[in-house]
């Protein structure tokens, strides 16, 4: 299982795929870096349809061997929740991490959303979120089994 090593983003979206029974996809040449028959294809692109994942805004890449970081995790689960029609509204004020103004733009309501519901908490005693952070296979792990727990019952 290696808990303490780093996710890929590719490994995050077959997760997500799994939790969904593992559609079948068309191959669509969607992102550059996403070829055709390799084990994360079918859930990178079935993810994009859901609008779950996006590429890289200023390349085009999904960038499947990259580290998930903190926020993108934050961002995929929001968005699959999103595509899932639960309730995403609850939002909490991370004001109260000391770096929550690293959190991007782009990942603030998904951020809110997680916190406020219990699915990422602070890192180092509940002082950061740690959004830029590589997001470890054991906390993908509980992440993962927060969202369940609060949504899948």
């Amino acid at each position: 299982f290696a808990p303490l090593e780093n996710l890929a983003r590719a490994q995050f979206a077959v997760i997500i795929h799994r939790m969904q029974g593992e559609p079948e996809m068309k191959y669509t040449a969607k992102f550059p870096d996403v070829e055709d028959e390799i084990w994360y294809t079918d859930a990178i692109l079935w993810a994009a349809d859901k609008k779950i994942v996006n590429g890289y805004s200023d390349t085009g890449l999904f960038g499947p061997a990259d580290n998930i970081n903190r926020e993108q995790m934050a961002v995929m689960m929001y968005r699959y929740a999103e595509s899932m029609g639960y309730d995403v509204t609850e939002k909490a004020d991370i004001g109260k991490f000391e770096d929550a103004a690293s959190v991007n733009a782009f990942a603030e309501d998904a951020m809110k959303w997680a916190v406020a519901n219990g699915i990422i908490n602070g890192k180092y005693e509940g002082t950061k979120i740690d959004p830029q952070g590589n997001a470890l296979r054991g906390e993908c792990a509980l992440i993962i089994q927060r969202f369940m727990e609060k949504y899948e019952k």
